[in-house]
């Protein structure tokens, strides 16, 4: 064969995942074409018997086979040995410790001078026990950092067998990762190559051969480094459209293996993650929203709630209760805009004077509350408050206008053990106390 024909027949082994070994009468491995190593990892079987590399569970299954290219039965007595194939689904391992199942038929050419053993041809079959697996996932409302991973697996397989992927999605501002977990690990540097799909504004698939391409950064020479050749990346539009929710990357040998149909497997995967983190998006939005105040994104009345309860469970709290002073005439004179626009604004100016572990929730109206974990020192709260009344006190401007409000704050300190409905109450009664004193006070429970 030349090496233009080699050439051809490696990329077709490749595309469609198969390599051919020839074992003599023992089974022994005495030939095996290059593709043996791509697949598998092996470097050099000859020598080796092939039983070594089946799963225990199929060894029955395959000596069986080979029972019957060697010895026939009277069905097979009908046909020329060389021309009756037998086929079987096995597990055989790779160099890393890894089971891929693969399609093995066998011809006997024992008795044939020129040849004398069993030739073998090994095609792997792409599991698709996970697309049943990652549809039950999502019916069940698993989260997506549990879908996920099976659908990468799917992924993995649906491409040649030396190909590994990775999604990624946004939580916010940070990037998630994905891996099938079963299969031979990315490193965290070319999984985390899913994000280029937004540092380049990616809206259709990109391949890039060339790993030293500037597109990739670092990741391409570890991508090299780790034994691949191409990159494949893949955005992931939401289900029903409206911009890119997720992506893909995909690292393998060959630009061969990701030049697939519309219907392909690997298509299947990219729907099944485009749902998984759609589905993941609407649960955090409806989680957000029946926790936070829609106006000011403070947290609400329940989740401040369970927030002191939590805290207070474990630790000293102080709480602060604040009630705005004269807001009720900008809203009878301004009208609801202008009024959701100081309760925003006051908000923002409560969040920007307390620490960065303290919480402030916006309890209705104009009420709001801010807990301080970690301390029972009144001093620090009625520090706190001070500033709150002091921030809150500046004027506002909006909707062309500018308007000041005041701020009353009750302060209560919570050592342990405590009651949190008690310790609200007694925060509401020093509150109670700092309006009828004349507005724009602080003033601690006694």
């Amino acid at each position: 064969m030349n090496s233009a024909a080699q050439r051809a027949f490696a990329s077709m082994c490749r595309k469609e995942g198969q390599f051919t070994l020839l074992l003599d009468d023992q089974f022994d491995i005495i030939w095996h074409c290059g593709m043996v190593e791509t697949m598998l990892g092996w470097s050099d079987l000859r020598g080796r018997n092939c039983t070594e590399f089946v799963h225990a569970d199929d060894l029955e299954m395959v000596l069986d086979v080979m029972f019957k290219v060697n010895e026939g039965g009277e069905f097979y007595d009908h046909f020329d040995p060389s021309q009756t194939p037998e086929s079987a689904d096995i597990r055989v391992i790779d160099h890393q410790g890894v089971w891929r199942t693969y399609e093995t038929v066998s011809y006997d050419h024992l008795d044939q001078p020129d040849v004398r053993g069993v030739l073998c041809t090994l095609r792997i079959v792409n599991d698709r026990s996970d697309v049943g697996r990652a549809i039950e996932l999502l019916g069940s409302g698993a989260d997506v950092e549990v879908v996920l991973p099976v659908v990468a697996r799917l992924a993995d397989h649906s491409v040649a067998g030396t190909a590994r992927t990775a999604f990624g999605w946004l939580q916010g501002d940070r990037l998630r990762t994905a891996v099938a977990e079963d299969e031979s690990p990315l490193t965290r540097q070319l999984a985390e190559a899913v994000g280029l799909v937004w540092s380049l504004a990616l809206t259709e698939p990109l391949i890039i051969s060339d790993l030293d391409d500037s597109r990739l950064g670092d990741a391409g020479p570890a991508a090299r480094a780790a034994g691949f050749r191409v990159a494949f990346l893949v955005p992931i539009e939401a289900p029903s459209g409206g911009g890119i929710i997720g992506s893909m990357v995909a690292w393998g040998n060959s630009t061969v293996e990701f030049i697939v149909s519309a219907q392909a497997p690997l298509h299947v995967a990219l729907r099944l993650a485009a749902l998984a983190i759609a589905d993941s998006r609407t649960k955090r939005d409806l989680r957000w929203a029946a926790a936070h105040d829609p106006l000011t994104g403070l947290v609400n009345r329940a989740e401040f709630a369970r927030t002191l309860e939590s805290l207070s469970a474990n630790d000293d709290v102080v709480l602060l209760y604040i009630d705005l002073d004269d807001f009720k005439p900008i809203n009878d004179r301004y009208g609801h805009a202008v009024g959701d626009t100081v309760l925003v604004e006051v908000g923002r100016r409560i969040r920007a004077v307390i620490g960065d572990h303290d919480v402030v929730g916006r309890l209705g109206g104009d009420e709001f509350a801010v807990v301080c974990a970690g301390t029972d020192d009144p001093i620090h709260g009625r520090d706190v408050a001070n500033r709150i009344v002091e921030a809150v006190g500046q004027p506002i401007k909006g909707q062309g206008l500018v308007v000041r409000v005041g701020a009353s704050v009750g302060v209560a300190v919570g050592a342990q053990p405590l009651i949190p409905s008690q310790l609200m109450q007694r925060a509401d009664d020093a509150l109670y106390l700092a309006k009828a004193s004349g507005k724009n006070t602080v003033r601690l429970a006694s």
